[in-house]
């Protein structure tokens, strides 16, 4: 037997330990969610028995990037053995499980997990570029929106992925009240799960299905045979019927396919030539990013108003007006005279909110998705309210060919309390816009800190009551959804066709990431370089709880490498215990650290639980490091920034909290440049005119302190 053989048949030891022992791939694949086969974790695992292994290892050429995956995927089934007997971290010994089969997989697990114990991945030998990799691994799942009472259109395509995934489902769900009925044929056998009941179609035989009302859902499991359903949708509305094709994605768009399997192979410069911040800044780790790539001449973003007009001119073609924005109409005309033609937009944010911002974006997408543009978008389920649901369901029930994801974080079976906890305030903090243009030169990027959200524009809330279908805010302070704030932020914004393509595919292993974990697939491998650095920016992604917290590890490093001076604009100051050691030791060698913060953060949810915590901050640090508060009239620091002795600049949405380095997806771009500090500068240096010092005697009540004395709630924060 084959190592690689060997390596499959020790993982397929997992399943009967999960529970899908002898069930067979069919029934698995296509009916998972059943008893048997709940929360295999295969999910985010291996391929199924009936693939070969050089199917998922690939060419010798490729093994090295599918071993660092490997040992990504040994090291999270380990925790869910953990998780699910009650041992390691969670108490129990596991010498004291009697059982041969897990004794076996743990002892195989940890052998294949062992190099994610190390911060840094040595070079592998091969040559630098890009590579594609087809293993499948993940459990795909995708929802299809129905809205029987969407006025009638021509006939519309939805894709699904089945790329990379070892099972696939399409969730097809009610976006409207009025029910539909649904029939079709495929040239492919599926299977179909309906208020608990299953039932096997047949290749080329007719079915139907109803969905009844509002969030009614039904699930279809197309076998890997099948690239295509032609369907009717029918409601009392429309008896007649509106046409829908169901597509395999691969199949129907070879080239996305191509896109979204792209990982990178880094060139990485010996380190005896580097100090401490070239090494950490080049160095490969268990966080996804990408090689180095040249900086170029990025835009910086710093007023709200250029921040929001770059979106909307990466999809108009055009700016608002300051008279049109002050208007405040989100009806107001939008000439896409000069709009780009686009093959494909992504849009990851915290938040996408059903108010003037979000409407305008909304409209902009609408007349992409219109002329067929793939589109992409990623929010976080738990913080969107009725409205924001309703809008963008509308959109994607109208435009098939936007593709809707509303993150949500699951525990696993057995966890412990504070991940159970977890569940309720974990969110997806990437921020992204990418526009990918037929005529690459209007291609755009924008990432930074900034969400969709009214508070990122305007000052006040706006007066939209007189449209129902938009959000009315409330100057709130508390666990409120109905928050707002004027939020200063900061965005970066790349033209250049490399740089947008290569963070947009780097987004892609995010979006096909396995649907039951959310583990996401690396996007890059060192390799032996040269010996000369090659590139000077870096863009990350960061799933802490999937990654071995290793932002929280990259954060540090910097930190380590800082001799002379450390800048942050950043509002939330609640540092890990890692992070808080990382600062102590750099005073002490004499670092000077200068922090613009917001430390009254009234006005953001959880605003005095935020606030208290930030006070502790100062409270440690306020006699050591030069702390100021910005103080811009009625407006909340939001900017992420991190600048090291003049030369490396973070620009991100990682907050200094627990949250970012435990809780929430982040993203951002590293740049090693001393030249691009000196165009930073500026921004830093309004920051701080705009701040006022922070005395060290600060009133903390002790019912926080005893609060956050609990380390669990600390990391919620």
């Amino acid at each position: 037997m084959n190592r690689h053989a060997f390596v499959i048949l020790a993982l397929f030891g997992l399943i009967a330990l999960a529970g899908c022992a002898g069930t067979g791939r069919d029934s698995c694949d296509l009916l998972p969610g059943e008893a048997a086969c709940a929360r295999p974790w295969l999910s985010a695992s291996m391929p199924g028995p009936q693939v070969a292994a050089s199917q998922f290892f690939g060419d010798a050429g490729a093994s090295d990037y599918e071993r660092r995956f490997l040992a990504l995927l040994a090291y999270n089934q380990l925790g869910a053995m953990d998780r699910a007997n009650g041992t390691g971290p969670f108490g129990r010994n596991r010498r004291d499980v009697r059982n041969s089969g897990f004794q076996a997989t743990y002892s195989k697990l940890q052998q294949l997990a062992g190099p994610v114990t190390r911060t840094h991945l040595p070079p592998a030998n091969g040559g630098s570029g890009e590579g594609r990799f087809d293993g499948r691994w993940r459990v795909s799942r995708q929802t299809l929106y129905i809205d029987a009472a969407a006025r009638p259109s021509s006939p519309k395509s939805f894709d699904f992925s089945g790329l990379q995934a070892r099972s696939t489902e399409i969730v097809v769900r009610q976006a409207g009240e009025q029910p539909a009925e649904i029939e079709a044929t495929c040239d492919g056998a599926l299977a179909i799960r309906a208020a608990g009941a299953a039932r096997t179609i047949a290749v080329g035989a007719a079915f139907r299905f109803r969905l009844s009302g509002e969030d009614d859902t039904v699930s279809l499991f197309p076998s890997d045979s099948l690239n295509r359903c032609t369907a009717r949708v029918r409601s009392s509305l429309a008896p007649a019927g509106a046409p829908l094709t169901i597509r395999r994605e691969e199949a129907a768009d070879p080239s996305l396919a191509s896109f979204d399997s792209r990982y990178e192979r880094c060139p990485v410069p010996d380190s005896a030539g580097l100090d401490a911040l070239e090494r950490a800044f080049y160095a490969s780790r268990w966080l996804s990013q990408t090689c180095a790539l040249p900086i170029g001449e990025p835009r910086l973003l710093r007023k709200s108003r250029d921040g929001f007009n770059a979106k909307v001119e990466a999809l108009m073609g055009a700016q608002l007006s300051d008279a049109a924005i002050d208007k405040g109409d989100p009806e107001l005309p939008l000439d896409f005279s000069r709009a780009p033609r686009l093959k494909l937009i992504y849009l990851s944010s915290l938040e996408f909110k059903a108010d003037f911002s979000g409407r305008i974006i909304e409209r902009l997408i609408r007349h992409h998705a219109a002329l067929g543009t793939k589109v992409r978008i990623l929010v976080t389920d738990v913080l969107e309210r009725e409205k924001d649901d309703a809008m963008l369901h509308r959109l994607a029930a109208e435009f098939p060919n936007v593709e809707l994801q509303e993150y949500r974080w699951r525990a696993d079976h057995g966890a412990p309390i504070d991940e159970q906890i977890s569940q309720m305030h974990k969110t997806h903090h990437i921020k992204m816009l990418a526009t990918l243009a037929l005529d690459p030169a209007r291609s755009r990027v924008i990432i930074g800190g900034r969400n969709i959200h009214d508070g990122f524009l305007f000052h006040s809330p706006i007066d939209l009551s007189r449209y129902p279908d938009l959000q009315q805010y409330g100057k709130t302070d508390g666990f409120s959804l109905n928050y707002y704030s004027n939020w200063s932020d900061f965005d970066i914004e790349f033209a250049d066709r490399a740089t947008v393509e290569t963070l947009a595919a780097h987004l892609s292993t995010i979006w096909l990431r396995d649907a039951d974990t959310n583990l996401a697939r690396p996007f890059s491998i060192p390799v032996r370089g040269d010996g000369h650095p090659q590139g000077n920016a870096r863009h990350f992604i960061s799933v802490p709880y999937e990654d071995d917290h290793a932002l929280e590890d990259y954060f540090v490093e910097l930190v380590d490498a800082a001799r002379h001076h450390i800048q942050i604009v950043n509002p939330y100051l609640n540092l890990t215990p890692s992070l808080t050691q990382a600062f102590d030791r750099a005073l002490a060698r004499g670092v000077k650290i200068d922090i613009v913060g917001r430390i009254d953060l009234k006005g953001d949810i959880g605003g005095r639980f935020l606030t208290a915590l930030n006070k502790l901050f100062v409270e440690k640090y306020g006699d050591r490091i030069n702390i100021r508060e910005f103080k811009a009239p009625d407006v909340v620091l939001h900017s992420k920034i991190m600048m090291i002795d003049e030369r490396l600049v973070a620009i991100s949405s990682v907050n200094l909290n627990n949250r970012s380095f435990f809780h929430d997806s982040e993203n951002g771009m590293m740049v090693l440049d001393p030249a691009f500090y000196v165009r930073m500068k500026p921004i830093y240096d309004d920051y701080l005119a705009h701040s006022n010092p922070v005395a060290a005697n600060v009133t903390i009540p002790w019912a926080y302190r005893l609060l956050f004395d609990e380390a669990w709630v600390r990391q919620a924060f």
